[in-house]
């Protein structure tokens, strides 16, 4: 199972992620129409997985720190009534 530290944690959960106990490198996730998955697999970055229908999907490089940021900010717009 992928460790990942409190604040990025609460970063996915704030942004509507389920946390995930995979083996395979799979941190959490988000279903719908498209399903996005973060993923961190061994020896490498932090990576978000987009499975569009029909079985296509595109991989992105992601630093955990714009999660964290983005979280923060939508918490922020939040109390301000932005959003």
């Amino acid at each position: 199972m992928t460790h990942i530290d409190q604040d990025l944690s609460a970063a996915l959960y704030l942004l509507g992620f389920s946390l995930l106990r995979g083996d395979l490198g799979e941190i959490a996730e988000i279903r719908g129409d498209m399903t996005i998955k973060l993923v961190h697999p061994p020896g490498e970055e932090l990576k978000f997985v987009v499975k569009l229908p029909g079985e296509k999907q595109m991989i992105f490089s992601v630093d955990r720190h714009q999660i964290v940021n983005l979280a923060e900010q939508l918490t922020c717009d939040q109390a301000r009534g932005l959003w």
